[in-house]
């Protein structure tokens, strides 16, 4: 069952908050976009690290749920129509990450 709440960290930091059933506030460092928001149907830029290189691509987020301090991102690939998830566990506190998302507004400027 989701949480459909704020998430606040064993660190003390609030990491998630539920903005409306459409949009959610990720603090992380690696969500690029204006305030640190996620809106379903919206697409972003996902960049993953591999273990050579990188992985760009375009994705749209087609919704989000977080369950017992792991947040999950549904996405699917604006190219291929592929949807997977993107995961995170909100008690990590470190600036080590796998993926990152950002809009368009915030890779513009």
């Amino acid at each position: 069952m989701m949480d459909n709440k704020r998430y606040i960290n064993g660190a003390g930091r609030k990491v998630l908050e539920y903005l409306s059933p459409d949009t959610i506030v990720l603090d992380t460092p690696f969500i690029m976009t204006q305030g640190n928001r996620l809106t379903k149907g919206i697409p972003y830029m996902k960049l993953e690290k591999r273990t050579v290189g990188e992985d760009v691509a375009a994705i749209r987020l087609l919704n989000f749920q977080d369950y017992k301090g792991i947040i999950y991102l549904n996405v699917q690939d604006l190219k291929t129509s592929k949807c997977y998830n993107l995961t995170w566990n909100m008690e990590f506190d470190g600036d080590w990450w796998l993926w990152s998302l950002a809009d368009i507004e915030t890779i513009t400027t």
